[in-house]
């Protein structure tokens, strides 16, 4: 399959410009300046790569759309599927936590297996236009994670694991009054609220630091990289780096975020802190490290959309980054940081994942997506 489109704002690692570009056979074959008479006319649109993301939390709302509700799995995934295309996403690293909350129907063991099962057979099958992979995120103090990880990480989309602690009081939670306070709202007595913590603090002191050995043991064993979440100090970004992490995802201060950039870390914040102008926890806003020098990619989280109108948005003040600077938080550095070198950056031989976005109004338009060239949305 060849593909020409001409008149294009190309934004590569570096810089953008008006210019056309040839994809030959899924690849980026041949990039050139100025205008052209040849090919699909883009009108000025920006050409860019297809989005990386790290992190969503957007399939298992597919697969239990409303609590106790499950959906057919097959159709979960390529709902979602479509949705990610339909916002620009071209790379997905599926987030599934392991060891958090297993009373709830979507995070146990059997009911995770099910929904990568189908997640992978809907791709094997062509049901799904982008890439799909699993993030496997884990609750370091649970006491059966490292029952249930061995197992679900046998699947072959398995391509991050990410190390976590929600104990209430630090990390995410440092404000352990308001946690208590959630919990009151859902009808919990104080007396009940305070054994709960109680026991979660119970199983941090014992399970955290076997876990967390056990997990990075896991993913060194797998070839596949190591990310660290929420930390808090110097002590937990160092204690994650000597155990092998190369990803520093959500720090919640910024002294954590400083610590990785030491470390030689990737830092990725989330693009909802970015656009709502907070953490919804009250932690480190993410446009203050950006101001700082302290991010290099963001992920969506729990707002797939949230990735391109970051981008987009840290070219505009009070920001001002280069498109191609701001273009690579979401596409090249989230790619390189997971060693997925094929992808990510306009560049002859790379994958010809392309977006064409229009970004004249306040909210940029996402015009069409395309996976190895062909047009998906």
């Amino acid at each position: 399959m060849e593909l020409n489109i001409k008149n294009a704002r190309i934004v590569t690692s570096s810089e953008d410009f008006i210019g056309s570009l040839l994809v030959r056979n899924g690849e980026i074959a041949a990039i050139d300046r100025g205008q052209s008479n040849v090919g699909e006319d883009w009108d000025g649109d920006v050409l860019m790569p297809g989005i990386v993301d790290l992190h969503t939390d957007n399939l298992e709302k597919h697969f239990y759309p409303r609590p106790n509700i499950d959906w057919n799995p097959r159709s979960a995934a390529v709902i979602h599927d479509s949705y990610e295309i339909a916002v620009g996403i071209t790379t997905i690293f599926n987030s599934l936590s392991i060891g958090s909350f297993r009373a709830s129907p979507s995070r146990r063991r059997d009911r995770v297996a099910l929904l990568v099962e189908n997640l992978q057979g809907a791709s094997e099958s062509g049901l799904l236009k982008a890439d799909h992979r699993i993030h496997w995120r884990c609750e370091t103090t649970s006491d059966y994670l490292q029952e249930d990880l061995p197992e679900l990480s046998q699947f072959a989309a398995t391509s991050l694991f990410s190390m976590m602690d929600h104990t209430p009081g630090q990390r995410q939670y440092r404000n352990v009054s308001r946690h208590l306070a959630n919990w009151q709202a859902t009808g919990l007595s104080e007396e009940e609220c305070s054994a709960r913590l109680d026991a979660h603090r119970e199983r941090q002191a014992r399970n955290g630091r076997p876990n967390r050995v056990f997990v990075a043991e896991l993913a060194k064993e797998k070839s596949k990289p190591l990310a660290t979440h929420d930390d808090e100090c110097v002590e937990h970004i160092d204690e994650a780096a000597d155990l092998g992490s190369t990803i520093a995802e959500f720090p919640v201060t910024i002294e954590a975020a400083q610590r990785s950039r030491d470390r030689g870390m990737t830092i990725v914040m989330g693009g909802p802190n970015l656009m709502r102008g907070q953490s919804y926890s009250g932690n480190v806003r993410a446009a203050d490290l950006a101001d700082s020098g302290l991010l290099d990619a963001f992920a969506s989280d729990y707002v797939p959309r949230s990735l391109l109108e970051s981008a987009i948005a840290m070219t505009r003040e009070p920001h001002g980054w280069t498109l191609s600077r701001a273009v690579s938080l979401v596409t090249s550095n989230p790619a390189r940081a997971t060693g997925l070198d094929d992808r990510g950056e306009i560049a002859v031989g790379k994958r010809a994942d392309l977006l064409r976005v229009r970004i004249d109004g306040e909210i940029p338009l996402l015009r069409e997506a395309r996976v190895r060239g062909a047009r998906v949305g």
